[in-house]
């Protein structure tokens, strides 16, 4: 009798058995959803697998994960641009590479040149771009930011963006002849219904602090938008306070040194390279760059103030060998001079002791306001309240602590003398925080937002302050103005709900996110305002990104293109 022959098992039949479950690699069988090696031998090994909890629970999430990139989304686009960033380098000069395809491509002729791209596919591109964008800010309730820049050709251009919850995106880029309230408004009363914006729904109005763009608001549009708020910069404005300490003329020795020193470190790598190498010759052992200010970065300044009062003591050693080195260079002859001199250098270490300890404020809150992508809004009047008693008490103080009055008298001087500067110095800083933020058109708005912090809400109610329930004292809200009896109702369950908080910290987005069941009127206001922008900085990054569009030999692009491209390259859609 024939013996029956045993069917032949491979790592194939397996897979076989269980499409798209296992990967080979190097004759291992791999699960692609527990990425874990399974012996393939024995079929009720490979069975029982594919049946255990832990496999069917890892398909099912990643299924869903496959399920989710499928979908476009703002999100997705945000992070897919991001990684592009990181890897992509530009294809910008497409023309330069033809003969190089023409010669080692078959058909390399065919490869478009760069007005092809430009002419024609780019208005592709730009145009589903831009349909996205209409489709996603279709009836919403935006902020809007707008400045307006003079580019290297002389034109005035001005960036439109809209602000709703976690997007902030540039929706249009004009160039005007005329820059002034009219020009600029009657351009943004255009912007909104290509969006399908009515004029009754965007919130807030978000410039610099010029007086035209004030004008622009006062006259162009709050008649036809009178629910419009207008908010004037808040990091610009924390940047002129903390500038007048930059431009205080009992600083101005200061000033001459760090503006010498970085004359001497631009376009210097040798320089730097004997720099580093001094501070590791005196025990540094990694030694750091001279963080050199930049008058478009702000906080740039004091950051060099800080690394000043760090390393200002191996300066004289450092300078003077340079000065031996090239005695010819009147920048580092002056530094020289000034570090060697005994009294100018007291005098410096003294003044940048005290910036580097007292304008940690400034630095902080203007960092506070630059933030992007953080529903911080809440927080903005805790912010002013916190700078106002900074300012009002130190141009008032007698004493400015043990580590400044020590070092005066270490140089033999009386710090009663130097306090006087220094009270000087804050009364600046007050006089110009006087003229921009006690009147600031928005300050009625950024006081009623704190509702929308649960933990300012409990403090309230916990120290007595019985009016902090009435939801009428929020009515610089608009939706909470005229409350319905539901939106009342919900009102009610937060102001009882807060009282059971445990936690120090809260994340805004995420409380309010997770309250849409429970309270679904209050929280869509509530995650509206706390995603409020506090600072036009983004239009300004917008700039940067137009600047660097517009070099020195791409000046021939014509407006439309231009426009197209800061769009997409600021939103993210590289290609």
């Amino acid at each position: 009798m024939a013996r029956t022959r045993r069917k032949k098992i491979s790592i194939s039949t397996r897979m076989n058995e269980h499409p798209n479950v296992f990967r080979e690699d190097g004759g291992i069988m791999f699960c692609n959803y527990c990425d874990l090696s399974v012996e393939w031998k024995t079929k009720s090994t490979v069975d029982g697998h594919c049946l255990s909890k832990a496999h069917i629970n890892k398909k099912e999430i990643y299924e869903r994960n496959e399920q989710a990139k499928k979908q476009t989304t703002i999100f997705t686009i945000n992070t897919a641009s991001k990684s592009k960033k990181e890897v992509i380098e530009d294809l910008e000069k497409i023309n330069h590479l033809l003969p190089f395809f023409k010669k080692y491509l078959k058909e390399g002729g065919a490869i478009p040149q760069a007005p092809t791209l430009r002419q024609l596919y780019l208005p592709h591109v730009f145009e589903k771009h831009f349909s996205l964008f209409q489709n996603y800010f279709n009836q919403k309730s935006v902020a809007i930011i707008m400045d307006e820049t003079t580019d290297d050709c002389s034109r005035s251009v001005v960036n439109t963006l809209f602000s709703f919850r976690q997007n902030t995106k540039l929706v249009s880029v004009d160039f005007l002849n005329r820059v002034n309230n009219s020009t600029m408004g009657g351009t943004l009363l255009s912007i909104l219904p290509n969006y399908n914006i009515s004029y009754s729904l965007p919130k807030l109005f978000l410039t610099d602090s010029a007086s035209y763009m004030k004008k622009c608001y006062r006259e162009a549009l709050k008649p036809i938008m009178p629910q419009l708020i207008h908010i004037p910069c808040c990091a610009h404005i924390i940047n002129l306070i903390g500038d007048t300490w930059r431009i205080f003329p009992s600083f101005d020795l200061v000033k001459t040194l760090l503006a010498k020193i970085k004359e001497t470190f631009v376009n210097a790598p040798a320089r730097k390279g004997r720099y580093l190498t001094h501070l590791r010759m005196h025990g540094i052992e990694n030694p750091c760059k001279i963080p050199l200010p930049n008058a478009t970065r702000w906080n740039s300044w004091f950051r060099m103030v800080f690394y000043t009062k760090d390393h200002i003591e191996y300066w004289p050693s450092f300078y003077y060998e340079e000065y031996e080195r090239d005695r010819s260079h009147n920048s580092i002859s002056t530094i020289n001079e000034i570090l060697q001199n005994t009294e100018k250098k007291a005098f410096i270490i003294i003044y940048i002791n005290f910036i580097a300890c007292y304008a940690r404020e400034f630095v902080q809150d203007l960092d506070f306001f630059q933030q992007q992508n953080k529903p911080v809004f809440p927080f903005v009047e805790g912010r002013l309240e916190q700078l106002t008693s900074y300012l009002e008490g130190n141009r008032a103080a007698e004493y400015f602590g043990s580590d400044l009055q020590s070092l005066i008298t270490q140089y033999n001087y009386n710090p009663n003398n130097f306090y006087i500067i220094f009270r000087a110095a804050f009364d600046s800083a007050y006089n110009k925080f006087k003229v921009h933020i006690p009147q600031h058109p928005a300050r009625s708005l950024f006081r009623a937002s704190r509702v929308f912090d649960p933990l300012f809400l409990k403090i309230g109610i916990q120290t007595g302050d019985t009016s902090c329930s009435d939801i009428r004292r929020y009515s610089a809200i608009m939706e909470l103005s005229n409350p319905s009896d539901e939106l009342l109702r919900e009102w009610a369950i937060y102001c009882g709900s807060v009282k059971n908080l445990i936690i120090d910290q809260i994340n805004l987005d995420l409380y309010w996110t997770e309250m849409q069941a429970t309270l679904p009127i209050l929280s869509n206001i509530a995650l509206d305002c706390i995603w409020f922008p506090i600072s036009s900085c983004s239009v300004e990054r917008s700039f940067s990104t137009y600047n660097n569009l517009l070099s020195s030999d791409r000046q021939n692009l014509s407006c439309e293109s231009l426009k197209q491209l800061n769009m997409l390259y600021f939103n993210g859609d590289k290609f």
